[in-house]
């Protein structure tokens, strides 16, 4: 599911980066084919995503965004998903690919937080490089851990957690800063929500999120920190350019998981007649969302 995602990315960031939602950079989404079937709701296997088409108007530049495959720090491997895999690996797959597709554009300038797996740098090490750097946007990429998992048998030799309650994306922000800064990081989030939902992708509810972050009455997906002042995400209240976290799917979700982990066991280790109920993966989903989303923030003109 990687194209779709990048694509969201790509058009939210193309809005924020020169701070402003105006005419340029356009999306047309392609209409489903009139014997199509109903859609069926993500994260279903069989969800469509849609992939829109970006234009960049004459004069777009090359803003600079600073993505952050979060996690990887030390001691900070993050959540481990249904299928047993390391928040961290999620995300610097997904970011390596997103930055890659923005890049691709000739449109973006792209520094990645972290690069190869062995690399583990400190969150504050990250915002300085991305300030020396005169980034744009911050955007941090992870997957959520929601609820109460319980253990399955994701092979016949490993248990992983699971929780299918509490699908959907999330993008968080944080509203302890000044007035300009906080209007830039709301605008991001609820760009960046707004595309991925029109995408296909479902919104989280937050129902786990009650005293932790508060829904935006504006656009489903967008979430206020609730923690207590100066406690606060570092990545969400330190960048001095708009900064966002995006929650790409729940992990414990086992059809989110099956569609955006690249991993899989052999089939021929897995009981008769399983391999056949796992949804197909595709990666590209999720950083094709974001991708679009960033397209359509960035361009000139913007205001929250």
């Amino acid at each position: 599911m990687l194209k779709p995602f990048l694509g969201l990315l790509l058009i939210a960031t193309s809005l924020s980066a020169h701070g402003a939602e105006s005419t340029p950079a356009t999306s047309s989404p392609t209409p489903p084919h009139p014997s199509a079937p109903p859609a069926t709701p993500w994260p279903s296997a069989s969800a469509p995503l849609t992939v829109a088409k970006v234009e960049f108007p004459r004069g777009f530049g090359r803003p600079r965004i600073y993505l952050d495959a979060g996690h990887g720090a030390p001691g900070n491997e993050g959540n481990s998903s249904v299928t047993c895999e390391a928040e961290e690996t999620y995300t610097l797959r997904v970011a390596r690919e997103l930055a890659r597709r923005l890049e691709a554009t000739g449109h973006f300038q792209v520094k990645l937080s972290r690069r190869e797996p062995g690399q583990r740098p400190a969150y504050p090490q990250r915002l300085q490089e991305a300030e020396r750097w005169g980034a744009a946007l911050f955007l941090s990429l992870h997957s959520d851990a929601r609820g109460e998992a319980s253990e399955w048998l994701a092979t016949p030799e490993r248990w992983c957690s699971r929780n299918d309650a509490a699908p959907g994306y999330s993008v968080l922000y944080a509203d302890d800063s000044g007035t300009p800064l906080v209007s830039r990081r709301l605008a991001l989030a609820r760009a960046l929500a707004r595309r991925m939902g029109e995408a296909g992708f479902l919104p989280y509810g937050g129902e786990d999120y009650v005293g932790l972050y508060s829904a935006d009455g504006e656009q489903p997906g967008t979430f206020v920190s609730r923690h207590v002042p100066g406690r606060r995400i570092f990545v969400l209240r330190k960048p001095s350019m708009p900064s966002v976290i995006i929650e790409t799917h729940h992990a414990w979700d086992w059809h989110a998981g099956a569609r955006n982990a690249r991993w899989r066991p052999s089939p021929r280790r897995w009981p008769r007649g399983w391999w056949t109920r796992w949804p197909r993966s595709d990666v590209s989903g999720s950083a094709q969302g974001v991708d679009f989303s960033v397209s359509r923030y960035s361009g000139p003109g913007y205001e929250a």
